[in-house]
C-alpha cells in the first residue's frame, strides 16, 4: 500500500505540472523543382525529395492532417494555403514547410511559386499562422543558389497577396533579386512567444541542395530523421542542426528564431523511466 500510494503521489505530481502541447498538429508541405520554369537556372534538383522525406516522416507521428503542395504555381498557392490556413483553430499547431527558392529583398524574405513568376512573403504568412494557430512552427529550406545573377534588370516578378495582410512591394525587378543578398533574412515579426521559425542555414549564407538528385538535401535528411523521434521539438531543431553542420563539414549550420511558450512533441514525449 505504502508503494501504491507512492505510485500515486508521483502520477498525481506529474499530472499538475505543466507539460507539452497535445493539440492537433496540421502541417502545409511545399516544394518545387521549378520544372516548368522557363529559366533553366531554377530549377533544383532535391525539393521535391524534400517535402516526401518529411511528409513520410510526418506519416509516422501524431500529425492530425499533412498537406501537401508539389510544384505550385501562384494560383495553387494561394488556393492551397487559404485552405489549410482555414483549417486552422486558435488550439492547433500549425506546421509549414518549404523547399524551394527563397531570396531576401530589402530585408524582406521571399519564397517562389514553381513558374518562376511569383514571390510568397514569408513575413506575411508567419503572421496569418500566427493569427490561426496556438503556435506556429516555421521550417524554411530555401536559401540555395541564386538564379538571377544574370537576369535582365526590367523583367518584373508578381508578389503573391497572401490574405489578410499588408505590402510594401507589389512587385520586384530580376536586378532586385539579382542583387540580393544570399540567404535570407533574420524574420521582422516574430514577436512575443507564439512562432518559432527553423531555417535550414543561418542568415546571409547559402544551403546545399544536396550531391544526389532525388535524394534530398542535407537539411530535410536529417529533418525527417528527427521529427518522427518521441522528443521535444527543440530536440528536433538541435540534433537536426548538429548533424546537418557535420554533414556539410560547417559549410552549413541550420538556424532557429523565435520560440514558444510551451512544449510541442510532434511524435509525443519520451515513456517515463522505470525504476
Amino acid at each position: 500500500m505504502v508503494v501504491l500510494r507512492a505510485f500515486l503521489l508521483v502520477m498525481f505530481a506529474a499530472l499538475m505540472l505543466p507539460t507539452g502541447a497535445h493539440a492537433e498538429v496540421k502541417a502545409l508541405l511545399v516544394g518545387s523543382n521549378y520544372e516548368a520554369a522557363e529559366n533553366e537556372a531554377l530549377r533544383l534538383a532535391n525539393p521535391l525529395a524534400d517535402v516526401r522525406l518529411v511528409e513520410s516522416a510526418l506519416r509516422s507521428t501524431a500529425a492530425s492532417e499533412i498537406s501537401t503542395l508539389e510544384e505550385p504555381d501562384a494560383e495553387e498557392w494561394q488556393a492551397g494555403l487559404d485552405a489549410w490556413l482555414n483549417s486552422l483553430s486558435g488550439d492547433d499547431i500549425g506546421l509549414f514547410y518549404f523547399a524551394g527558392h527563397g531570396f531576401q529583398i530589402e530585408g524582406h524574405n521571399f519564397l517562389m511559386s514553381s513558374d518562376g513568376k511569383s514571390l510568397i512573403p514569408l513575413e506575411s504568412l508567419v503572421t496569418q499562422i500566427s493569427m490561426r494557430a496556438r503556435g506556429a512552427v516555421i521550417v524554411i529550406d530555401a536559401c540555395r543558389n541564386n538564379p538571377y545573377f544574370d537576369a535582365e534588370p526590367d523583367d518584373r516578378i508578381e508578389i503573391v497577396e497572401v490574405s489578410g495582410s499588408t505590402r510594401s512591394l507589389s512587385y520586384v525587378t530580376l536586378s532586385d533579386i539579382s542583387y540580393s543578398s544570399g540567404g535570407l533574412a533574420q524574420l521582422g515579426n516574430l514577436r512575443g512567444l507564439s512562432a518559432v521559425a527553423f531555417f535550414s542555414t543561418e542568415p546571409g549564407n547559402v544551403a546545399e541542395d544536396g550531391p544526389t538528385p532525388g535524394k534530398g538535401s542535407p537539411f530535410a535528411i536529417e529533418f525527417a530523421k528527427q521529427i518522427d523521434r518521441r522528443q521535444s521539438l527543440d530536440e528536433v531543431f538541435r540534433k537536426t542542426a548538429i548533424a546537418v553542420t557535420e554533414r556539410t563539414d560547417n559549410r552549413q549550420s541550420p538556424w532557429r528564431q523565435g520560440d514558444l511558450a510551451f512544449n510541442v512533441f510532434i511524435s509525443g514525449m519520451r515513456a517515463l523511466p522505470i525504476p
